[in-house]
């Protein structure tokens, strides 16, 4: 990943409501603000390539990488404890698959699923077909499941009124008996019904399924825009937690350079609003920007409403980052 000195940046003020979005001199900012996000802990995931999509299941965290061949279980503390093949080895180099088989694995949700809980994994749909993919996997019976992906991105598409260039989910999240699926080209969001998708699922059919769409305002430099790049939901919460990044290109297949990543909440309350709630510039534990790709997450809420978040980073680089952030209220 490319780096400039921070001396030619400015930074983004990470004050709540992004209208009132400001920027001014780069530099150190204190951790006793109470409105930025700090990360307290950040390592590297030792044997896991390219990090893009996680949930959290029983006390594990899930993840699964754009360009990795398995689905890898992971502890609080940032250490692989299982793994499971879902791509064929064969397009495998030094533990990456080549970029042009890659299934570009990005989104990925819990969903209830015949008395039990499913993940629900995504491809970006940024080409076709190698990334027209959705996976699901039963974590109790460890089984995999191939959907009717060019179908239901083919069906995405038209809905949304995206081009083949404009497609590329980044977050999934499923709350309130709906799947919420994140595009990071327009910062739009999608909802498709739990009945829908179970639908989907069962006869791989498409053409009575029902998409709705918002989009949302996120921040923007230098005529960049924070793109999203995660998303989950929070336990407990009438709220979506969602990642945003802003990268410095115009092509999906290529990575830009990261200026910023933030992490923001959306109540469901005033989805329509076209705002978030907040959404935060994240800082590093020396009170520097933060320079890492966020590209998942998921909070944990305590008993006294304090938020704790894990997140895990793409380093476009073939390796992946494991992180925690300072709590803070909700």
């Amino acid at each position: 990943m490319l780096r400039m000195k921070r001396s030619k940046y400015l930074f983004f003020s990470s004050l709540c409501l992004i209208g009132s979005l400001v920027s001014c001199d780069f530099g150190q900012v204190s951790t006793e603000n109470k409105d930025v996000l700090i990360v307290e802990r950040y390592q590297k995931l030792d044997n896991f390539a390219s990090g893009s999509g996680m949930v959290f299941y029983e006390g594990s965290f899930y993840m699964v990488g754009d360009d990795d061949p398995y689905l890898v279980e992971v502890n609080f503390n940032g250490a692989i404890t299982d793994t499971w093949l879902v791509w064929d080895t064969v397009d495998v180099v030094d533990g990456r698959i080549q970029k042009a088989m890659k299934h570009d694995f990005e989104a990925m949700s819990l969903f209830p699923f015949q008395h039990d809980t499913t993940f629900l994994i995504f491809g970006s749909g940024s080409v076709t077909p190698n990334r027209d993919l959705v996976y699901t996997f039963n974590p109790n019976k460890e089984e995999f499941d191939e959907l009717n992906g060019e179908a239901f991105f083919t069906w995405l598409k038209q809905q949304a009124d995206l081009t083949d260039e404009e497609i590329n989910l980044e977050g999934a999240c499923f709350t309130n008996e709906t799947l919420f699926l994140f595009n990071r080209h327009n910062n739009d969001i999608y909802t498709i019904s739990a009945s829908d998708v179970l639908h989907f699922i069962e006869n791989g059919e498409t053409n009575d399924l029902t998409l709705n769409k918002q989009h949302f305002e996120l921040p923007t430099f230098n005529g960049d825009t924070a793109r999203f790049s995660g998303a989950s939901t929070i336990n407990g919460k009438n709220k979506l937690l969602f990642s945003a990044s802003i990268e410095t290109t115009d092509n999906w297949e290529a990575d830009g350079e990261i200026l910023g990543s933030f992490i923001g909440v959306i109540h469901l309350d005033e989805f329509e609003t076209k705002t978030p709630y907040f959404c935060r510039l994240v800082y590093q534990n020396d009170s520097t920007r933060f320079e890492g790709k966020i590209e998942a997450l998921h909070g944990i809420l305590d008993q006294e409403n304090n938020l704790t978040i894990y997140f895990i980073t793409d380093d476009d680089d073939g390796s992946t980052g494991w992180g925690r952030i300072t709590s803070f209220g909700l």
